[in-house]
């Protein structure tokens, strides 16, 4: 289950010590299950980073809401904060999207941006990652994606 970390409250802290407690108390079976992203307004990766710490609990890494909201990771960097959190969860997991050019900061583009895609990728280097697309044409974006892959495998 993916989920953003939640809400701010007027309290950063607060928030993440209730997100802790409140973790702490689900049955394990929901536990095991959950992951957290970070959102590109209210938790960046650091933010999700200390609440790893405190709780195991993987991240899923978005790309998209971390150019727009970090504490001043590079990607490189980024991928190599969010990637350990996965040991002994399987392969990590990371979402791809790129800024609808016509529409408000944090929009999703519509179809993928392969030279942004490409630059992604070039950052992620050869990391194992299930990428998964935030993209509203999914399957047409998918075959892409695919398709530029092949041309470098």
């Amino acid at each position: 289950m993916q989920i953003h970390t939640g809400g701010v409250y007027g309290d950063k802290p607060a928030a993440i010590e209730r997100f802790i407690t409140t973790y702490r108390a689900l049955p394990g079976i929901i536990r095991n299950r959950l992951v957290i992203e970070n959102d590109e307004r209210q938790y960046a990766l650091a933010d999700n980073l200390d609440i790893h710490r405190e709780t195991g609990i993987p991240l899923l890494f978005d790309t998209f809401h971390h150019s727009i909201f970090n504490n001043g990771e590079e990607l490189a960097e980024a991928f190599a904060l969010f990637m350990p959190t996965w040991d002994g969860h399987g392969v990590p997991m990371m979402d791809y999207s790129s800024q609808h050019g016509e529409k408000q900061a944090g929009a999703h583009t519509k179809s993928i941006d392969m030279a942004d895609f490409g630059a992604v990728m070039a950052q992620l280097g050869d990391r194992e990652v299930d990428i998964m697309l935030e993209i509203k044409d999914k399957e047409r974006s998918a075959l892409k994606a695919l398709e530029w892959a092949k041309g470098r495998a």
